[in-house]
């Protein structure tokens, strides 16, 4: 097998595109420590793969089996690397067992072509199948995890490059095992007929970087979200982001006249807690009391901390006939919840007012009849759940 000039400068161009970038993620990974782990998974497969492409250079008609062997390895460790990095970015479950069982196998039967000097197409097919099962399983944890916070349209577009990269070894594997095909083309890397390929090799290393960065400023991108719209101690939506939802919802309601309720909800006495307990004692009341009513409802209601000891619940397609029954439900549940703190009990109970959207209402004028109803409850002895009075 002849060597091409133009061939060994794509390879070389290739090798350095992933030193590069196996840099720039060590970087991000430390000192940085912009998503560390899965920067630091991001940064072994651009290593992974610079060393399989350096490896493919030595890959001649005197080609040591080792080296062959490990150049192959190697460039799949990079695709199962980058779809473990991809995981760690998006809190996703791991597919580490899977993964390096199917790496294994696959050197098996690579070592087994080797060993039994079969036909170099059954290594490539080999090696295009178990590529195309990473990437494509890459590019789908990619899709769901963008879709989630980004929605279709932009998870469509940064995963796009990964399904194209599996599409592409796909289409190989199926190439190279039809009759008739002229394999050198499609197995050869340092041949003129591989120019074309490496070529696709350049664009692949570029856009799966892409990809890789797209979805580490994703993440961030939802972080910062969840920051500005979650109330840090309790992880519930936050005053900002539940009033935005109740404009939602009432705007809603005057289009289409689909009903929704609030209870808004005060913990007693809880500056006692504070004042008796400390201030560490009052945040284990929160953080009890939003995980409480987070079980309680439904998974279409909105929970948020309105302030302070404050809640409020947003029910979207509740009418005015179901909300006492939910009011009241809330309340005694909250009423047989108690906090052990340094081994003394604390008795968790609120204080509720709730309100139907009706004709004519205004969300906020929603919100300022509530508390009405949330303080006439306090004032009738608290442990209590009130209507609000419509005026």
């Amino acid at each position: 097998m002849n060597s091409h000039p133009g061939s060994e400068l794509l390879i070389s161009f290739i090798l350095l595109l992933a030193l590069v970038a196996g840099i720039a993620w060590g970087f991000m990974a430390r000192p940085l420590r912009i998503a560390p782990k899965a920067s630091i998974r991001f940064f072994f497969a651009n290593m992974s793969l610079s060393l399989g492409i350096y490896l493919l250079t030595l890959r001649t008609a005197s080609a040591s089996l080792l080296s062959s062997f490990l150049a192959d390895i190697a460039i799949l460790s990079s695709f199962m690397l980058m779809g473990w990095g991809i995981q760690h970015l998006f809190k996703l479950h791991s597919s580490l067992k899977r993964d390096g069982l199917l790496l294994l196998l696959t050197s098996l039967l690579m070592l087994a072509v080797h060993l039994q000097q079969l036909d170099p197409v059954f290594l490539a097919v080999i090696f295009s199948v178990t590529a195309t099962v990473f990437l494509y399983v890459a590019s789908q944890n990619n899709f769901q995890a963008i879709q989630k916070d980004f929605g279709f349209a932009a998870a469509c577009l940064m995963s796009a490059p990964l399904f194209i990269v599996a599409a592409v070894f796909f289409v190989r594997s199926l190439i190279l095992l039809w009759p008739g095909t002229d394999a050198d083309r499609f197995v050869t890397t340092v041949t003129a007929e591989a120019i074309p390929f490496l070529w696709c090799c350049i664009v692949l290393t570029l856009t799966v970087n892409i990809v890789m960065i797209g979805g580490a400023l994703a993440r961030l991108v939802a972080k910062i979200r969840q920051f500005a719209e979650r109330d840090q101690l309790t992880g519930l939506w936050n005053r900002r982001a539940v009033l935005k939802k109740l404009q939602e919802m009432h705007e809603q309601w005057q289009k289409q006249q689909q009903s929704y309720s609030l209870i808004l909800l005060d913990l007693d006495h809880f500056k006692l807690i504070n004042d008796s307990l400390g201030h560490d004692a009052g945040d284990a009341a929160l953080r009890r009391c939003a995980t409480t009513l987070s079980a309680v409802v439904r998974t279409q209601d909105l929970v948020s901390r309105y302030g302070g000891e404050e809640f409020l619940l947003l029910f979207p397609g509740v009418a005015a006939t179901e909300l006492p029954l939910i009011a009241e439900k809330i309340r005694a549940t909250l009423a047989g919840c108690q906090l052990i703190w340094q081994n003394q009990p604390i008795e968790l109970s609120a204080s509720l007012g709730y309100i139907t959207v009706y004709t004519g209402a205004k969300a906020e004028h929603l919100l300022t009849l509530a508390d009405h109803a949330m303080y006439k409850a306090k004032a009738e002895g608290r442990n209590k759940a009130c209507s609000a009075v419509i005026s």
